[in-house]
C-alpha cells in the first residue's frame, strides 16, 4: 500500500495552480511553494492568544517539550493557504519515504543533493527538517468537505483514499482490512483539511473520531477560527493549536510568480518588473491583502494583465468573477447605471447578469441550508432547483469554473457532486444576493441564527461582503450578529465588525452604523475605527476593555497622548476594565470607578 499511496499522492499535490483566473497556469508545488507565517497559540484566561512564537519545522507542531502532540489544530482565514501547506507537508512526505526506500539499495554519499529538484532549497530553513516526518510510516489527507455526514476517520480514508487507488471490490476489501491493521500498529499521520467545512451526524460528534485501537495515529486539523468556538471543542482536545496569518515574503513570493510567467529573457527584465510591482502594491496600499497567497496570486496576475486593484475585498472577488464569465462567455458590455460599485467598468459581469443571479441565489439558498450537509457540497438534484442543472456541454458555472463537478468514485451507481470553486466565492456570492433581496435578513438569516447556535460567526464573510455592497442591509445584519454575541459578552465578533468597517469605507459607503455591544480596545493600529463604531453605539454598550501602553504608544510615534470616552450616553454599560494610561473618561456618568494600582 505504501508505494501505491505514495504514487497516488504524487499525481494529486504534485502541481499546484499559481493563479486563480487561468486553470492552465501549473507549476511544480515545490517548486512555487510560498513560505507560510505560522504562530503558535497559548492559552491565557480562559482563552487562546498569539505567542509570537513563529513555527518553522515540523518538529515544533508535532512535538512540545519532546512530547509528542495527538491532536493538533491550524487555523487561519480562507484562502490564507491551509490547504496548500498540507499538500506540501505530504510531498515533502512522499520525498523523504522514497528516499528512505532508496538508501537500502542505492549508496548517497554527502555531495548528493536529495531535493534537488526541488526550489523549497530557495527557503532552506522553512520547514526544510523532512527527517521529522520519518516517525511518521503513513500519512493519509482527508479533505473534510467530501466526507460531510460522516464522523469515522478510517471510512473516510477508506472512501477518499483506497476507493482512489484500487479499482475492484476484491482489491478494495483487502485494502480496507490492510489499513485497519496499519493504523492500528503504526504510527500515522492523519491530515484533516477543512473541518469548517464539514458537518457531522448531527449528534454529539463535533469532531471526526478515531476508534480507540487506532491511538498511535496523529491528528493534524486545519479550519477557520469561528469553526473553533461554534463546534465547542474542548480545551482537552487541543493538544497544540497554531494560527496561519498568510505568507511570509510575500515581495519575494511574487518575484517567483512574475517568473513563472516566461516572459522575462534575462535577470535584469525580472528586476525590472519586480520593481513595477512593488512601486504599484505600495502606491494603492494592496501589500497587506497579498499575505493572502489567493489574492496574491490575484493581484500578481491582474497587474500582469494590465488590471490595476485600487479598493475592496469586492472589488477583488468582482473581478475574480469577471474573469470566470468570461471563460464562458467573451461577450461583454458594461451597465450603463452599475448597481455597485465593484461592478464599475466591469465588462463580463453584465452580459452574463442572468447567470450571476442564478448562482448568487444557488450560494445564498446553499449556504443557509437547513441541511448544513448540503451547503458546501451538493448534487444535481439541488442544482436543478436553481435552473444550474443543465447538462455539461452547456452548463454555464461548470464552463466557467465557478463550480466544479467531482466524480464519486465509491458510489453504488455513478454519480457527481458540485462545489463552488472557492468557499468565499460562494460567500461573495450569498452576499450579492442579499444585497439584492434585502427582505432576506428577516426571512431566513434570522431564522437560520436561531436553528444554529454560534453561526453568527459563520457568516462573517457574507457579512463583510455586504458592507461593500450594501450598508442598510449590513447595518440591519449586524443588529442580528450583536443580539447573539452580546449576551454572552463575547468579543469574538469584534474584528468581524472591524473588518466590515474597513469593507464599507472602502467601498465609499455612507450611514456605516454597524452595531457592536462588546468591546476590548488596545492602543493600535484598530483603535481609531473600533472608537468610531464605538461612538455610533454608546446607547448598546454593555462591556469595555480599554488597555493602554504609553510606552508603545510613543514608541509607534503617536501623535495623541489619550483618547477620549464620553460615556454620558452609555446608558446600559454594566462591565468596564480599564488597564494603563492616557486612558480619558469624560461625559456625565452614573458610576463608581474603583482604580486598582
Amino acid at each position: 500500500m505504501l508505494g501505491a499511496l505514495t504514487k497516488y499522492y504524487r499525481k494529486r499535490f504534485c502541481h499546484s495552480n499559481i493563479f486563480p483566473l487561468d486553470d492552465w497556469a501549473e507549476e511544480k508545488l515545490l517548486d512555487i511553494y510560498m513560505p507560510l507565517n505560522i504562530q503558535l497559540m497559548a492559552k491565557e484566561r480562559g482563552y487562546f492568544k498569539k505567542t509570537g512564537e513563529q513555527i518553522l519545522k515540523y518538529k515544533n507542531i508535532f512535538l512540545s517539550d519532546t512530547e509528542p502532540n495527538q491532536q493538533i489544530f491550524i487555523q487561519g482565514e480562507a484562502g490564507y493557504g491551509k490547504s496548500t501547506f498540507l499538500a506540501k507537508l505530504v510531498m515533502d512526505w512522499c520525498t523523504i519515504t522514497s528516499e528512505q526506500s532508496a538508501e537500502t539499495t542505492l549508496p548517497i554519499d554527502d555531495k548528493t543533493t536529495r531535493l534537488s529538484s526541488n526550489t523549497q532549497m530557495r527557503y532552506s530553513n522553512i520547514f526544510d527538517d523532512l527527517t521529522s516526518l520519518k516517525d511518521f510510516t503513513y500519512v493519509f489527507h482527508v479533505t473534510l468537505r467530501e466526507s460531510v455526514g460522516q464522523f469515522e476517520i478510517e471510512k473516510m480514508i477508506n472512501t477518499q483514499i483506497v476507493d482512489s487507488i484500487y479499482s475492484s471490490e476484491e482489491d478494495r476489501g483487502k485494502a480496507y482490512r490492510l489499513l485497519n491493521e496499519i493504523m492500528k500498529r503504526e504510527r500515522c499521520l492523519v491530515l484533516l483539511d477543512g473541518l469548517d467545512e464539514w458537518t457531522g451526524t448531527g449528534d454529539h460528534h463535533n469532531l471526526p473520531t478515531l476508534a480507540d485501537v487506532h491511538s498511535l495515529c496523529v491528528l493534524l486539523i486545519t479550519t477557520r477560527p469561528w469553526k473553533v468556538t461554534e463546534a465547542k471543542i474542548l480545551d482537552s482536545q487541543i493538544c497544540k493549536l497554531l494560527q496561519l496569518d498568510g505568507i511570509n515574503n510575500v515581495l519575494e513570493v511574487s518575484r517567483t510568480l512574475l517568473g513563472c510567467r516566461k516572459d522575462f529573457k534575462s535577470r535584469q527584465d525580472l528586476d525590472k518588473k519586480q520593481s513595477e510591482l512593488e512601486s504599484y502594491v505600495r502606491k494603492f496600499g494592496l501589500l497587506e491583502h497579498m499575505y493572502t497567497p489567493m489574492m496574491l496570486c490575484l493581484i500578481v496576475h491582474s497587474w500582469t494583465k494590465g488590471t490595476e486593484l485600487k479598493g475592496s475585498r469586492c472589488e477583488k472577488y468582482s473581478l475574480l468573477l469577471e474573469c470566470l464569465f468570461k471563460k464562458a462567455n467573451i461577450e461583454t458590455s458594461e451597465f450603463q447605471e452599475p448597481p455597485y460599485r465593484c461592478f464599475t467598468e466591469s465588462q463580463n459581469i453584465q452580459p452574463n447578469i442572468e447567470h450571476l443571479n442564478r448562482l448568487a441565489e444557488a450560494a445564498f439558498y446553499l449556504l443557509f441550508s437547513d441541511t448544513q450537509e448540503k451547503s458546501l457540497v451538493f448534487t444535481i438534484t439541488e442544482l436543478k432547483k436553481f435552473n444550474l442543472g443543465e447538462l455539461y456541454p452547456e452548463n454555464f458555472s461548470l464552463k466557467s469554473g465557478i463550480l466544479t463537478a467531482t466524480r464519486n468514485a465509491s458510489a453504488l451507481r455513478s454519480s457527481t457532486s458540485f462545489t463552488f470553486i472557492h468557499k468565499s466565492i460562494q460567500e461573495f456570492l450569498a452576499a450579492y444576493h442579499i444585497a439584492c433581496n434585502t427582505n432576506l435578513i428577516d426571512d431566513v438569516i434570522s431564522g437560520y441564527l436561531n436553528r444554529h447556535k454560534g453561526a453568527y460567526l459563520g457568516i462573517s464573510q457574507v457579512f463583510i461582503f455586504l458592507c461593500g455592497l450594501n450598508m442598510s442591509a449590513a447595518n440591519e445584519l449586524s443588529g442580528m450578529m450583536n443580539e447573539y454575541d452580546a449576551g454572552c459578552f463575547n468579543s469574538a465578533s469584534q474584528n468581524v465588525i472591524l473588518a466590515g468597517y474597513r469593507e464599507a469605507v472602502a467601498n465609499q459607503q455612507k450611514d456605516i452604523v454597524l452595531k457592536l455591544s462588546v468591546y476590548q480596545l488596545h492602543f493600535d493600529n484598530d483603535i481609531r475605527d473600533l472608537h468610531t463604531i464605538w461612538t455610533n453605539n454608546k446607547s448598546n454598550v454593555l462591556s469595555m476593555e480599554i488597555y493602554c501602553n504609553r510606552e508603545s504608544s510613543r514608541t509607534r510615534g503617536e501623535s495623541a497622548s489619550h483618547i477620549e470616552f464620553d460615556l454620558s450616553s452609555c446608558n446600559k454599560l454594566i462591565s468596564l476594565k480599564l488597564n494603563g494610561e492616557g486612558i480619558l473618561l469624560s461625559g456625565n456618568y452614573k458610576y463608581n470607578i474603583v482604580f486598582i494600582k
